[in-house]
Order: structure tokens, then sequence, then C-alpha cells
């Protein structure tokens, strides 16, 4: 009986991303361009859910997305993320989206690491709710999921990726 509870839960996940990216169409596009944080001013992240990602990923349809979830005791986080700002530089905004999901336990934490690794102003990044974990099962750090253009998840994993490898997958989606 769990398993039918878990596939019906993936299955209305699935059908629930598919309308959003079905109505985008028809959506005007929104940016979701970070707000570059003030000089001096501590990192507040906003609290996000599981609909309010899908809703941020479906307002992007047409692009490549990347979902980056890490947490601030992770040590391949800390070296993933450094690769995923510069990332932000070398490819426009208008091919490739990315976006961090914090998933630590407290969200200090996740601030204070934040504005460490100089992530505000690079790309949005948001503190999970616990259900955007059980959502995506997300099972170690880093876990990254990436969409391509037509909204369809390409991979869904964890593990640090090099940035070579991430790139070039990446500008592969983009030239699709």
């Amino acid at each position: 009986m769990e398993v039918r509870k878990t596939v019906f839960c993936r299955l209305v996940l699935h059908a629930v991303l598919c309308v959003l990216v079905a109505l985008s169409a028809f959506a005007p596009s929104a940016s979701l361009a970070a707000e570059k944080a003030a000089e001096g001013q501590p990192v507040k992240l906003k609290a996000i859910q599981t609909y309010e990602l899908l809703d941020m990923l479906a307002e992007e349809h047409g692009k490549v997305i990347l979902v980056n979830f890490f947490a601030s005791f992770c040590g391949p986080c800390r070296q993933e993320i450094p690769e995923l700002i510069q990332l932000r530089k070398e490819i426009s905004e208008e091919d490739l989206v990315i976006i961090g999901v914090a998933i630590d336990q407290d969200i200090r934490d996740a601030e204070d690491f934040v504005g460490k690794m100089g992530m505000q102003g690079a790309y949005p990044v948001f503190f999970a709710q616990e259900d955007v974990v059980r959502s995506y099962r997300i099972n170690a750090i880093p876990f990254n999921v990436i969409y391509n253009r037509k909204g369809r998840i390409e991979v869904s994993e964890p593990g640090y990726v090099p940035a070579a490898d991430m790139k070039k997958f990446i500008m592969d989606l983009i030239r699709r």
C-alpha cells in the first residue's frame, strides 16, 4: 500500500509540473535574475516550498534550468558553488537559469554560508522547506536537477560534477 502511495504522489507531482510547463507557454516570461545584495548587509533567504519552486521553473520554460541543492556542511558543495557562480558569468540568463536551494536544518547556517560563498547576486538562492527535499528525493548533496528547454528532467542525481563536465553537458542542452 505504501508503494502505491509513493507512486501516486510521484505521478501527481509529475502531472502538476507538466501542467505548469504547458501553462507557462501562454504566460509572460518572468526573469529569475537575483537582486544584488547591498554590501555589508546580511543575507536573508526566502523559504521555498515545492509548489513555489515548480512555479519558478514553469516561468522559465524554454531555458535550460539547473537547480542545485546544497548545504553549509557539505565539502563538495564548497567546491561546486564557485564553479556554478563562474558558469553563471559565462552563460547568458537567456539560455541558462541557475537556482540554488539550501537544505540546511537552520536557515541561519544557510544564510551565513551563502554570504561567505559570495552566492548572493550570482543567482537566486532559497531555503528548502521539508516538502522540497521529499519531492526531489534528495538523499545526498550536492544534488543537481537539470531541466531541458522543454521542461523535462535530463539529470536528477547527487554528487559533485567537475566544472568542465557540467559546462559541456549544459552547453549541449542549450544547443539542442
